[in-house]
């Protein structure tokens, strides 16, 4: 397969890019300071391409000669499912395993707080528990 394929054929040449600027896209949209609004995007932009895969081969297998020098486009689309969707299937999975770790680490801290919350209650309630039974041993004592 590789040796098939002209590596510093323009067509191939973009393609790589492609792959790169969607790489680092996900790697900014993956940081922890972004929104889940460009997560969700860059995974449907992701899926919609990829869903899309058997029409880009459809469309180069009938158009190559006007932008590569031989017809990678098989009617199986290997070389689409192989240059095209696995990449970007990695993509996906890497995006998705970063906003899972991201949502694992929330969950934790979310929970410390809870328990840091118990203890802060039970503290007070028995503070609370504290100047009651002192004010009722003053009571009793004045009663007495």
């Amino acid at each position: 397969f590789r040796s098939a394929i002209t590596w510093s054929e323009t067509f191939i040449v973009s393609l790589l890019v492609f792959h790169l600027v969607i790489f680092i896209l996900c790697l900014i949209v993956s940081r922890k300071d972004s929104g889940l609004s460009p997560r969700v995007t860059i995974l449907v932009t992701i899926g919609m391409i990829v869903r899309s895969a058997e029409r880009l081969n459809e469309f180069g297998a009938r158009n190559w000669k006007s932008f590569a020098t031989q017809n990678y486009f098989d009617k199986r689309g290997v070389f689409v499912g192989i240059m095209l969707c696995w990449p970007l299937l990695l993509d996906c999975l890497m995006v998705l395993i970063l906003f899972l770790r991201e949502a694992a680490g929330l969950l934790v801290q979310v929970k410390r707080n809870e328990l840091k919350d118990k203890k802060a209650k039970e503290a007070a309630s028995k503070s609370k528990e504290g100047q009651r039974s002192a004010t009722r041993q003053k009571q009793s004592k004045k009663e007495n």
